[in-house]
């Protein structure tokens, strides 16, 4: 992948991540927001580097510049773990530790703590070899990658792009922030909104603000725990807002038309009028309006409508059931598709026959029973 400047960008987002700085043993804690030791493990993992060949690779990953953006803070809980249960635990000088009580293995109990549903865009700066080297990795990554931990997985791809920027804080301000459907606008956002940022302090002439926090998340070396210091400073980046994509389809929770609201009875009786009220299929008179895209939902011209009798709008919705059309859908005045539509036109018509004669049946049924309990006269 060729990079576009001294800075790259991460995506870090999953159902679950975790990113301990302070706590071993029983009791592992995370922070709220992506550490220096794991993003780079993140890399080497990408890189395929494993943790006793790391030093060389960690020597030009270490100086990186980082900053880290919280598109979404997500939720924190715990979960109770044990370990050993009937294998055992070794200790420091390699026996196996037993309970004195019984003799059985020891079970090691452990709380880890998670973030859920959290997302964060994390900015790296530093010369463009390496830069370029962190993109070839994440783009095609030998090992797989995590969040933390073995257990979690991403949910979207990691690498979200590469640019040339003054600083963390620019680059970090680049990037539009794209939030779900339905979390643009139900909190009053405009068209920009102001996140947390934590970016490291790099200016060896100046000294770190004194509210700076002392991390030491820096690793000297992944063969065992020995980390130094970075000052991180809290702050805040105003971006703008890209409206996520109007995905429909097949389970999807994209709003659908609002075919109460006095848009659509707008819309829809434009479609009409441009079309003479006659189908654009098979000239019939046209008592439906059928969308062939849903990407201006909310919005619609002539041009995203098509006019349709009942049977050929009953044709073309029938043939999307199934289908994962997203936002384009069948479009009736198509010419490659009109073979496909008179198809399932012809089956619609053959099953409303066959069903009309089921019905003629049973009514003729019925009517000779009845005839048939009737007691003769005389």
């Amino acid at each position: 992948m060729n990079v576009s400047g001294s800075t790259i960008f991460l995506r870090l987002a999953g159902l679950m991540q975790s990113w301990g700085t302070s706590s071993q043993f029983q009791i592992r804690r995370t922070d709220g927001y992506p550490s220096k030791s794991g993003v780079l493990g993140l890399l080497l993992c990408a890189m395929g580097v494993s943790r006793a060949d790391s030093s060389r690779e960690l020597e030009a990953l270490r100086p990186l510049a980082m900053g880290v953006r919280v598109d979404r803070a997500g939720n924190s809980d715990w979960d109770y773990q044990t370990a050993g249960a009937k294998i055992g635990i070794r200790s420091a000088d390699g026996k196996i530790k037993v309970t004195d009580s019984t003799g059985e293995f020891e079970t090691l109990l452990s709380r880890r703590q998670y973030l859920y549903d959290a997302s964060f865009l994390v900015a790296l700066q530093g010369p463009l070899e390496v830069i370029q080297a962190c993109a070839d990795a994440l783009e095609d990554p030998v090992w797989p990658v995590f969040l933390g931990r073995k257990s979690c997985i991403p949910s979207e791809p990691v690498l979200a792009g590469t640019g040339d920027f003054h600083d963390i804080h620019q680059a970090l301000s680049s990037i539009p922030w794209q939030g779900r459907p339905g979390e643009i606008g139900r909190s009053g956002e405009g068209p920009e909104v102001t996140l947390k940022a934590y970016i490291e302090h790099t200016d060896p002439s100046t000294p770190p603000p004194r509210d700076a926090r002392i991390v030491h998340d820096v690793p000297r070396t992944f063969g065992f725990h020995s980390h130094d210091a970075r000052s991180v400073i809290s702050d805040t980046v105003t971006v703008s807002v890209r409206m996520p994509p109007r995905r429909v389809g097949p389970g999807s929770r994209t709003r659908r038309p609002d075919y109460a609201s006095g848009q659509w009875r707008e819309a829809r009786l434009s479609r009409l009028e441009a079309d003479d009220y006659l189908c654009v299929f098979c000239k019939s008179e046209a008592r439906e309006v059928h969308h062939v895209t849903y990407e201006n939902v909310g919005e619609e011209t002539n041009t995203d409508l098509r006019s349709l009798c009942r049977i050929c709008h009953d044709a073309c919705t029938m043939l999307e059931y199934g289908r994962d059309l997203r936002l384009r859908r069948v479009d009736p005045s198509a010419p490659e598709q009109r073979g496909e539509i008179l198809e399932q036109i012809t089956k619609i018509l053959s099953e409303r026959r066959m069903g009309r004669r089921r019905e003629l049946l049973e009514t003729s049924r019925l009517i000779r029973s009845d005839l048939s309990d009737v007691a003769p006269v005389g």
